[in-house]
């Protein structure tokens, strides 16, 4: 079920470009406001608490200590991921419009950046917190979905078809789904929360960068402000009553 999850966003991007031609730049960073106040409401509300509470098999100062190191450790890995995909995780895509047939960069950078955020939803019986989990499938199911759309809609303004497109978008989507896969049957499994420390890194990163982009030459944009209170409202109420 949890694989059916993950593609089901990646197949409504598809429908949203094909069908609704919902594809603009605009609705793409609109979106992205609304999953950048969601994914940050939820990492300081519960993914990050969850992430510190007393656990076993860590000394209470050294676990602090480890799991600081490693959400750093995301922070900067997205950084990386970033320079490889130019940003086409929080909604840019302008910069390839020009360019022709498979950008590999993007791709690259993309589906890392799926596959690493995957692995941290591991097996859910042996997960450290089952709530967390359930929120980072949906917060990975919700901002995928934006990026589904701005990579299809990247790949078909490069110059391919719309089979090479939705062949590309096939092999996006299959990361997350490996990304489980891999963390669910190996030793990963049990590394359920440093894990989640890495990808509350790579979140900070990305909500943090939306959220900063959302002014446009020093001016707060009324649509995207929206987008963002409807975002965090969501994550709110995700958290008050799950």
């Amino acid at each position: 079920m949890d694989y059916l999850i993950l593609l089901s966003s990646i197949a409504l991007g598809a429908v949203t470009v094909f069908w609704f031609r919902l594809h603009e730049a605009h609705h793409v960073k609109l979106l992205n406001a609304f999953t950048g106040g969601f994914l940050l409401t939820l990492t300081f509300l519960h993914l990050l608490p969850e992430l510190y509470r007393a656990e076993p098999n860590h000394s209470h100062s050294g676990g602090q200590l480890l799991f600081g190191a490693l959400i750093l450790i995301g922070f900067y890995v997205q950084i990386a991921l970033d320079a490889i995909s130019a940003g086409v995780e929080h909604g840019h895509t302008h910069s390839h419009s020009h360019g022709r047939g498979i950008p590999y960069g993007v791709m690259i950078g993309l589906c890392l950046h799926a596959f690493v955020e995957a692995l941290a939803l591991g097996h859910e019986h042996t997960h450290f917190d089952h709530e967390s989990r359930k929120f980072l499938l949906w917060s990975i199911v919700l901002h995928n979905y934006p990026v589904s759309i701005a990579l299809l809609s990247m790949l078909l303004q490069s110059g391919l078809n719309k089979q090479k497109a939705i062949g590309c978008l096939a092999v996006f989507a299959a990361m997350a789904p490996i990304g489980v896969f891999v963390s669910s049957h190996t030793e990963l499994a049990h590394l359920s929360r440093e894990l989640m420390a890495v990808v509350i890194g790579i979140f900070m990163h990305i909500s943090t960068t939306i959220l900063f982009e959302s002014s446009e030459s020093h001016r707060f944009n009324r649509q995207k402000g929206i987008a963002i209170v409807l975002g965090t409202a969501l994550g709110v109420a995700g958290v008050m009553f799950h």
